[in-house]
């Protein structure tokens, strides 16, 4: 633990920027949402999902599966709405939409926390969530929450489907989610397609209220991360407790640079959390 300290305090000395807010100027309402229907849109107050399959996944198969965020029983689960405040905070002050969560190698669990941070964030009441599994040469979004999904993401860049044809709602209020299906080899290409571009634009156009979360591959195994970097106001960084060499942390941030970082996630760690048993 206090090797990552050292590493990335060392890291963010030499690297830190203060992030530049975006400004977002307002739009004049039109009749756009009725040319063109959204399946993710629904009053936030009765969501009820007409467009999305739904797949009413149990409570003990989440417990299961880690996916843990919105079960008041679980002590863990505390860690994963501390998170969500911090995150929603940073990014509401800088009108920042979207969010990529990557790790520096693969097995450091930034899929678990992606998940647990949309469960959590999809608790508010006025915010609704969609979960975009983007690692499309290793999705695993779909089994964490057990829904078997016969179409995913690839199926959408590469085929002819319409985006109602792959978004599932887990059975939980306000979080969608978009999953990925199969190994993609040409995973740069379709993530730098007009098809990607597209469909980023749209869903970050459809509904003001959402909060659009990326499970992304690890920055230092592929390059998918850098070619689709324009879609993400701000990105989160996981790492496995005593996994990662200073050298791992360092080029990590370097490669993150100009991303906006919102921070660091220490996962796996083999200390509890001071508040657990608050």
């Amino acid at each position: 633990m206090d090797r990552i300290q050292k590493a990335l305090e060392k890291a963010k000395q030499r690297h830190a920027q203060k992030p530049e807010p975006i400004r977002v100027e307002p739009t004049k309402s039109d009749d756009r949402a009725s040319q063109h229907e959204d399946p993710l849109a629904a009053p936030i107050e009765s969501i009820s999902y007409s467009q999305t399959k739904v797949v009413n996944v149990p409570n003990h198969q989440l417990e299961r599966k880690r996916i843990i965020a919105g079960f008041y029983n679980n002590p863990q689960s505390a860690v994963f709405r501390m998170l969500r405040t911090q995150v929603l905070k940073k990014m509401r002050s800088n009108r920042w939409q979207t969010l990529a969560v990557t790790s520096p190698t693969a097995g450091e669990g930034k899929s678990v926390v992606a998940a647990n941070l949309a469960m959590a964030i999809a608790m508010e009441l006025n915010q609704t969530v969609l979960l975009v599994d983007m690692d499309l040469r290793n999705p695993s979004i779909s089994n964490y929450f057990g829904l078997n999904a016969q179409v995913g993401l690839k199926d959408y860049l590469s085929g002819d489907l319409k985006l109602s044809d792959v978004l599932i709602n887990p059975g939980i209020k306000r979080l969608v989610i978009l999953p990925g299906v199969g190994r993609a080899e040409d995973s740069a290409e379709l993530l730098s397609s007009p098809k990607m571009a597209s469909l980023v634009a749209d869903i970050k156009s459809q509904y003001d209220s959402r909060v659009i979360i990326f499970d992304v591959p690890p920055v230092l195994q592929t390059d998918d991360v850098s070619l689709a970097a324009s879609y993400f106001d701000s990105t989160l960084l996981v790492l496995e407790d005593g996994k990662n060499t200073e050298s791992n942390i360092t080029k990590s941030l370097q490669m993150l640079e100009g991303s906006h970082l919102l921070g660091t996630v220490v996962n796996k760690s083999a200390s509890p959390p001071e508040h657990q048993n608050y």
